[in-house]
């Protein structure tokens, strides 16, 4: 649908959408929206910065000043994206020369009479506009290039790959443009940014509140992610509405889908030949799991293996513990009922001994599983002693009252991923809580991965990243494999298991997080 068209020519912007329209008329510090491709967000913010610089109270010399930066994460995607919508809006011809250069620059002026346009409302007064197109690809380099600018707001184009820390840094230089040496000072200040769906991790949907924070960010980490009072959160609906029937995802049009009107391809055609990762992040504006690199296991899917809501254990069975150690431990708590292998929770060390993690362990048992009956199965290095001392992990469990088994007799990493991508392949074999297992939800589908071997296009190292991820779906593969799933590789035979140690009572809170 074409846009109006003013008697001298311009286009005259409306943004088709309930939510778009809110976001582009919030004046909030920061506001940020969430929408799939094509759902209008990059010219409703670009076309913001020409409303706010025409709010703007002017100086006493009559001129209305502000001073902006937008931004992506490299020149190469501003160039080729942002600043090709910023000309479509704001052509030269009308508006004056884009300096080319690194930063880019465009100062919007009445190129008839060569100084700041004059306002809209006809009232005499003029607007003086600064635009900066800035790549800024990460905190250590916004930190260095900003320390020199002063100005009003900026827009952070596809926000899903900038780190909070550097949109911390461009607030840090708002409100500094224009001085109130010669007037009221910027009228409004601040900040927004526009993005697709991220992948689970990103700093958005915890600041939103959509998932818990990771257990593992200390509480410095966390005061960073509190929603400050005057920051917005726009999400967009999804391009389309899904249905699951006979187990495959069926898509149809939605009605409530903005900016679809100035669009000649439809999300129906878009998906046409796309994976369900993309199109659940490009299309349905779902956060998505983390992807990287080639996944160690490539046949786990969200849709058939994490659960649509936590699932209380149940207390009449018994809770397997499948244990990693090292100075980065891990622990995650299964059940099996009916052939199905739940994960419950999971609990994750940062730089601590067994020392320290087994009476977290202990502790968390008694709070979400009190009562039950518990076996524990843990990596085999976790009976070897270290240079220090012969006690080993084993034994400090021990200690604490949990009698902890060998889950494999060699720990052959390709029989320990055959035996998980069986349980995988059934169909009825594994789902994960999403809230209680965030990390070993993300490190299934793809946190836990292959790396790319630089230079050799399509290859990959032949041995799993360690990383924050691995240690975690080691514990789970230690519990599965030693609670029956990987029997031929476990050195006890089944005669041999543990006695279940029964789990000291203490009074539960399903209802909250877990610990």
């Amino acid at each position: 649908m074409a846009l109006p068209v003013t008697p001298r020519g311009n286009q005259v912007y409306i943004p088709d959408g309930a939510v778009l329209e809110d976001y582009f008329w919030s004046r909030a510090k920061m506001a940020l929206i969430q929408g799939p491709i094509g759902s209008g967000t990059s010219s409703a913010s670009l076309m913001r910065i020409w409303a706010m610089a025409c709010e703007q109270e002017p100086d006493l010399d009559g001129v209305r000043r502000t001073r902006w930066i937008v931004s992506r994460d490299t020149y190469k995607n501003l160039r080729e994206t942002t600043v090709k919508t910023w000309l479509d809006w704001f052509p030269e011809e009308y508006w004056g020369p884009l300096i080319r250069s690194e930063p880019m620059f465009h100062k919007l002026i009445d190129v008839r009479e060569g100084g700041p346009r004059p306002h809209p409302s006809g009232d005499g007064t003029r607007v003086d506009c600064e635009v900066i197109f800035l790549a800024l690809p990460d905190p250590d380099v916004a930190e260095s290039v900003l320390a020199s600018y002063e100005i009003t707001g900026f827009f952070v184009n596809e926000g899903q790959f900038f780190e909070k820390a550097v949109i911390d840094e461009l607030l840090s230089r708002c409100a500094r443009y224009p001085s109130m040496k010669n007037g009221p000072g910027a009228t409004w200040f601040g900040g927004m940014l526009d993005m697709n769906a991220p992948v689970e991790g990103h700093w958005v949907p915890y600041m939103r509140g959509d998932i818990p924070l990771p257990a593992e960010m200390s509480d410095d980490e966390k005061l960073t992610y509190q929603k400050p009072a005057d920051w917005v959160f726009f999400v967009q609906p999804p391009g389309l509405i899904e249905e699951i029937k006979d187990g495959k995802p069926v898509y149809r049009r939605n009605p409530k889908a903005e900016n679809q009107n100035n669009l000649r391809e439809t999300y129906l055609e878009k998906i046409q030949g796309k994976p369900k990762s993309w199109i659940d992040r490009r299309v349905l504006n779902k956060v998505g799991l983390h992807m990287e690199g080639k996944p160690v296991y490539p046949t786990f899917s969200e849709v058939d293996h994490v659960h649509p809501a936590d699932m209380d254990p149940i207390r009449e069975l018994s809770i397997v513990v499948g244990l990693d150690f090292g100075r980065d431990p891990a622990a995650v708590f299964l059940q099996h009922a009916n052939g199905l292998w739940t994960a419950h929770s999971e609990l994750i060390g940062d730089n601590e001994s067994a020392q320290l993690f087994a009476p977290r362990v202990k502790a968390h048992l008694a709070r979400w599983y009190p009562g039950q009956e518990v076996e524990f199965w843990g990596d085999p290095r976790g009976a070897d002693g270290t240079q220090a001392t012969e006690t080993t992990a084993f034994d400090v469990f021990l200690a604490h009252g949990m009698r902890v088994m060998p889950a494999t007799t060699d720990n052959n990493p390709e029989l320990r991923r055959s035996t998980v991508e069986g349980v995988l392949e059934k169909r009825v074999g594994l789902k994960l809580n999403p809230t209680r297992c965030p990390i070993l939800k993300r490190g299934m589908a793809g946190g836990y991965h292959y790396a790319k071997i630089k230079g050799r296009p399509g290859l990959y190292s032949p041995r799993p990243v360690k990383n924050s991820y691995s240690h975690v779906v080691d514990a789970m593969e230690n519990g599965l494999l030693g609670g029956g799933e990987g029997r031929a590789l476990v050195a006890n035979k089944a005669a041999e298991r543990p006695k279940p140690v029964r789990n000291k009572r203490s009074r539960p809170n399903l209802r909250r997080e877990r610990g």
